[in-house]
């Protein structure tokens, strides 16, 4: 075996550790190491000083303060220092201390987060002006310290060929000889850490999973995150949807252990929309759980849904007012409540959009066999007790399927012939899903969907072939068929969901005002109609008019306001016009030209008798459990 010849060398192949034994090692052979002025010893770091006799003396400055390399971005910029300092415990930290510290007012903040670390200075010190002396000092001192990249956030590093995953606290893989660094994670970042042995996870949480789809899929979505850049797939979220004791809770710790402690990794709803975004960023190319959609502020549901889906934050300026460089994420998210999103904002006068809608996809947590969100129980009695052994074993297990599989796609998509065989594997996947799960003429919204189920798939796919789930192959693609359908039975239809919500906003109209704000043709009653919205009148075949059957017409403000509501007017008159609900005129126009009692000839919108003739909307299979899958 060839020896180490520099530091990079050894960082790169070993990581800091060995870099830090090293100069640990030339500390305690040389008695310390000289910078400039300073030398830095095993117990602290020695100012040294000539006396008027030219005699060197040392004297002690601060506690120990030792670098162990230079980081920058990918881009070349933004220098840190990484060093390790002894605290008054005589604990060692590491320390990352962006250059531009050191010079910006006097050096001032560098040495206040040093004394916040746990450093300290000898008595009679100038430490003001020395420790920007010393810090200067350890940047331009020779030593061959390793170079290392800094990440600005969790998930994937890309630089040409190379390809890293950088966790809080961990980086799997390297940029060449260069290894990659997170310096600040940020205050509630998720927590990567593993426990017990991945057999410990098979064995204990992975086989409970089998036949249970809600918990097989929600085990897949950290494994799907990070295929997100990979396959160019859009983030957007899940949310499981029942009352309260059916399991939902369950599911998310289930989810959670594949990635590491439930506690570290199960975040509140209960944040502003800033604190969203800072959560967001902390988990890019990561799956992101939130517990009880219910304790958000209602009316912040929606801004929320698109912020997490989309990606970007709020753009915002520095102390100087140039705009500041906005967060960005990738993420898949999984939530539970006890309604769905649209019922949660009409809590507060907000009304749901189709875009809300498909960046959220809605799923029935219960199961549908009288066991909550299970569909078996294995070897557990009932489902309560299946519950508190997962839970349980999720505290106690956890973290070791993610980092095996993290391991092993670093490996793969740094050899390029893998990575290509990789990706069109990916891609078969999510196809083979399609194929399956689409219903005949899906609108692009169903469609745009399924392709995040088929992610989700695939990932679970993935990780089965590596031998980390100890799932059957087609176990996690089962499961995501079967969670999809759910989503599909809730929202109703295969089209367009935009149509939907018209329709029934229109239906709702009628329902709610049919009576009370229309006023009734040919009727002798003087009673004024309070907010009217136009007029009613029978169908002459129709003898009883108090059961009978009506035509409306519908005046133009009312229509825009109230029954088109929300949508584009011109869209919306289309929309009724294709769906034989709204009449034009013989003019041609959406609004017809009728005589109205008081009014006289006034453009409407004439809503003729709906025949009472429905046809069942296209929908999803009847039944997944007839179906044989070729996985």
């Amino acid at each position: 075996m060839a020896k180490h010849t520099d530091f990079n060398d050894l960082a790169e192949r070993r990581g800091l550790a060995p870099v830090k034994a090293k100069i640990d090692a030339v500390l305690d052979a040389e008695k310390g190491i000289p910078f400039g002025r300073y030398i830095v010893k095993p117990n602290g770091v020695y100012l040294q000083t000539e006396d008027k006799e030219g005699i060197i003396e040392e004297s002690f400055f601060s506690t120990r303060l030792a670098p162990l390399g230079i980081a920058r971005t990918s881009g070349g910029d933004k220098f840190t220092l990484i060093l390790e300092l002894t605290d008054l415990d005589r604990k060692t930290k590491i320390w990352t201390l962006a250059q531009e510290l050191v010079y910006r007012s006097g050096g001032d903040e560098a040495r206040v987060q040093f004394v916040n670390l746990g450093g300290s200075f000898g008595p009679g010190t100038r430490e003001r002006s020395q420790f920007t002396d010393l810090l200067k000092s350890l940047i331009l001192h020779p030593l061959n310290l390793p170079r290392i990249i800094l990440a600005d956030r969790t998930g994937w590093l890309i630089k040409g060929d190379h390809h890293a995953f950088v966790l809080p606290g961990e980086t799997i893989g390297s940029i060449g000889k260069e290894s990659v660094i997170l310096p600040d994670p940020g205050d509630g970042a998720p927590d990567y850490s593993i426990s017990g042995t991945l057999s410990d996870w098979q064995e204990q949480i992975g086989r409970y999973c089998s036949g249970n789809s809600r918990l097989l899929f929600a085990a897949c979505l950290s494994l799907a995150a990070p295929l997100l850049p990979l396959s160019g797939g859009e983030g957007g979220g899940f949310n499981l949807v029942g009352r309260s004791g059916d399991g939902k809770t369950t599911a998310l710790h289930v989810a959670a252990s594949v990635a590491g402690p439930p506690t570290g990794q199960v975040k509140t709803c209960d944040n502003t929309a800033n604190a969203f975004e800072s959560t967001a960023a902390q988990h890019n190319d990561a799956c992101l759980f939130m517990d009880e959609l219910g304790q958000a502020h209602p009316e912040q549901i929606g801004q929320v849904v698109y912020k997490l889906a989309g990606g970007i934050g709020r753009g915002r300026a520095d102390q100087h007012g140039n705009a500041r460089e906005r967060r960005q994420w990738r993420i898949l998210f999984l939530t539970t409540g006890e309604t769905d999103q649209a019922t949660m904002m009409a809590t507060a006068g907000k009304r749901s959009f189709t875009g809300q809608e498909l960046r959220l996809a809605d799923i029935e947590a219960d199961a549908g066999q009288n066991l909550g969100i299970f569909e078996v129980l294995h070897d557990m009695d009932n489902a309560a007790a299946l519950a508190d052994h997962l839970k349980d074993a999720a505290g106690r297990y956890h973290g070791t399927v993610l980092h095996g599989y993290l391991t092993r796609l670093v490996a793969e998509v740094n050899d390029p012939a893998a990575k290509a065989e990789r990706l069109r594997w990916i891609a078969g996947e999510q196809e083979k899903f399609l194929t399956f799960a689409l219903p005949p003429a899906a609108a692009g919204q169903v469609h745009r969907v399924a392709k995040r189920f088929a992610l989700v798939a695939a990932g679970g796919e993935l990780a089965s072939l590596y031998g980390l789930t100890g799932w059957s192959k087609g176990e996690a693609t089962d499961a995501a068929l079967i969670c999809f359908n759910s989503w599909l039975q809730r929202r109703g239809t295969a089209g367009q969901g935009e149509v939907e919500q018209l329709l029934r906003q229109v239906a709702e109209f009628f329902e709610r005002h049919g009576d009370s704000r229309f006023v009734l043709m040919g009727s002798k009653s003087k009673q004024p109609t309070p907010n009217r919205a136009g007029f009613r009148r029978a169908v002459v075949k129709v003898l009883d008019t108090e059961n009978g059957t009506f035509e409306y017409f519908v005046l133009p403000s009312i229509f825009r306001t109230e029954l088109a509501g929300g949508f584009e007017p011109r869209w919306a008159v289309q929309v009724l016009i294709e769906k034989g609900l709204l009449q034009p005129g013989t003019d041609g126009k959406p609004q017809a030209l009728h005589r109205l009692p008081g009014l006289g000839p006034t453009r409407c919108y004439h809503f003729p008798p709906i025949e009472q003739t429905e046809e069942p909307e296209p929908g999803p299979p009847a039944s997944l459990e007839n179906i044989e899958h070729p996985f």
